[in-house]
């Protein structure tokens, strides 16, 4: 086997859930998903070894949070990136902000539809 390609063998599935598991359970739900996707598992380890990667430069609690927005969104690992680099892993989510009470839709200050003919 080539030089180059001989640090692949190292890899397998479990090593790369048990590294993902550790970072959070959305996290390991993405890199299972990226695993199963593929005829052959070992066309996914670079997929997710950059996602994992991203370790280095983001906490787990970001980059699980991020994977949760990407395994709601079905998004890739490049959309992971993008999401912590903007910090929407740390906005409210959609669910969140449907909690708050609606605005009164009778109010004084308001016209209605008919002040528009």
């Amino acid at each position: 086997m080539p030089e180059r390609h001989s640090h692949h063998q190292k890899w397998t599935p479990g090593r790369l859930k048990s590294w993902a598991a550790g970072v959070g359970v959305d996290a390991l739900q993405w890199v299972s998903d990226r695993l199963i996707e593929k005829k052959h598992p070992e066309q996914a380890y670079r997929v997710c070894l950059g996602l994992l990667n991203l370790t280095r430069t983001y906490t787990n609690e970001r980059l699980n949070n991020s994977c949760r927005l990407a395994n709601d969104e079905g998004l890739t690992r490049l959309k992971i990136k993008s999401i912590l680099s903007s910090n929407r892993d740390q906005l409210p989510r959609d669910s969140d902000a449907h909690a708050s009470p609606e605005l009164p839709q009778e109010h004084e200050n308001i016209r209605g539809p008919h002040h528009f003919h």
